[in-house]
């Protein structure tokens, strides 16, 4: 069994075109975002969106899916492939322009933000959920750590739910304010110099950092 890395990375990516709101207002889950209408360039897939607003969580807060922030524990996911090979009918803009916001585990438990885990891809009605807690052992056989730590996630004929656990998700209510953020990742240096004046204009002095090897 591979260990959990402590503190324990989580990656969100966005369009670079919503960074100054977010670092304004915090990441809105999908449910707030859609009624504040603040995303002006969707890259997640609308039928996957469809099926976490239907999807109810187990744990306390409940709700929706959807009415959490999300966020993984490996980039390179297989959301990330989708919109690389073109995959997704309702956003065909590439992955230049979309970032990574990084944080942990351990921070947003520190702010108050007590993310609930899924094993597996939180749209699925089988994923199962556990509370993070940074002194109990039970979340370290729960993800597949070894998983995260793979660069290829590929189904195989001995293991056909790597996939669906590789998107395994880190869920936090309603938003996440932008001090649990301790990092940025692009795909270029284009991007990263984009994202630095961005930051600049809003007084944010928040890490930027060039990251190919986290996309396709």
């Amino acid at each position: 069994m591979t260990a959990r890395n402590r503190p324990t990375p989580v990656f969100h990516f966005t369009h670079v075109n919503h960074l100054a709101t977010l670092v304004q207002h915090g990441l809105l889950c999908d449910s707030e975002a859609h009624e504040a209408g603040v995303l002006t360039a969707e890259v997640g897939n609308l039928g996957i969106k469809d099926q976490r607003r239907q999807r109810a969580v187990p744990l306390q807060p409940g709700g929706a899916v959807a009415d959490y922030v999300p966020f993984y524990f490996a980039p390179r996911s297989p959301m990330m492939y989708a919109i690389a090979h073109g995959n997704v009918p309702s956003y065909q803009g590439g992955t230049a322009r979309i970032i990574y916001l990084v944080s942990t585990l351990e921070r947003l438990h520190e702010l108050g933000r007590f993310p609930l885990l899924t094993d597996r891809n939180a749209a699925l009605n089988y994923a199962d959920y556990r509370t993070f807690d940074p002194v109990d052992p039970i979340d370290d056989d729960f993800i597949d750590w070894g998983l995260m730590a793979a660069q290829y996630w590929n189904n195989t004929p001995d293991d056909p739910q790597r996939r669906e656990r590789r998107m395994a998700e880190a869920l936090v209510s309603e938003r996440v304010s932008w001090d649990a953020i301790t990092g940025i990742g692009t795909q270029n240096e284009i991007v990263a110099n984009e994202v630095r004046a961005i930051l600049a204009a809003v007084d944010s002095n928040t890490s930027v950092n060039v990251r190919p090897q986290w996309y396709f």
